[in-house]
């Protein structure tokens, strides 16, 4: 009985015979036409999804492409629009520097005039005390130098306070 059943366990008729009953008592538990529905219609939903992924994409391309006209048109645009407005700025400060400037020089030539006058105020000055002290020296000089010039002044200044006590 050994040897029968080394012979039928090596046969290949009795693995096969295994092999379909394993097969069958597997189908009969796994209902395949349905696992066969569910996997085509899991590829037909992939399918649709793939084809509303590639609608999806195709738009976004077309609305990538729209704004990429759009764009050059727009960065240059806001260059324009910089080049005008740094235009407008450096103009601006140039008017304001000159402002400054013409205002500063005003300034500058208000108060060298006053300086100016004050020293020319400061030389007149200088200028009278200077002659005055040369003119009483001068006549000091010529009193002394000359007693008859004394004697006349004495005797004028003399007759003008008489004119004054009558």
């Amino acid at each position: 009985m050994t040897e029968f059943w080394n012979l039928i366990v090596e046969s290949n008729t009795f693995n096969f015979v295994i092999l379909v009953a394993i097969f069958a008592v597997l189908f009969s538990k796994i209902n395949l036409p349905e696992l066969i529905i569910k996997i085509k219609t899991d590829i037909a939903n992939s399918i649709e999804n793939a084809k509303s992924e590639k609608d999806n994409a195709q738009k976004m391309l077309k609305d990538a492409k729209k704004l990429s006209k759009n764009t050059e048109k727009e960065v240059q645009e806001m260059m324009d629009n910089a080049q005008a407005t740094a235009k407008n700025i450096a103009d601006s400060i140039l008017s304001n520097a000159k402002q400054q400037s013409k205002h500063i020089t005003d300034n500058v030539e208000r108060v060298i005039k006053s300086e100016e006058k004050k020293l020319t105020a400061e030389l007149t000055s200088e200028t009278v005390k200077k002659s005055i002290d040369i003119a009483r020296d001068d006549i000091i000089n010529r009193l002394e130098n000359n007693k008859d010039i004394q004697n006349k002044l004495i005797e004028e200044s003399i007759k003008e306070l008489d004119k004054i006590n009558l």
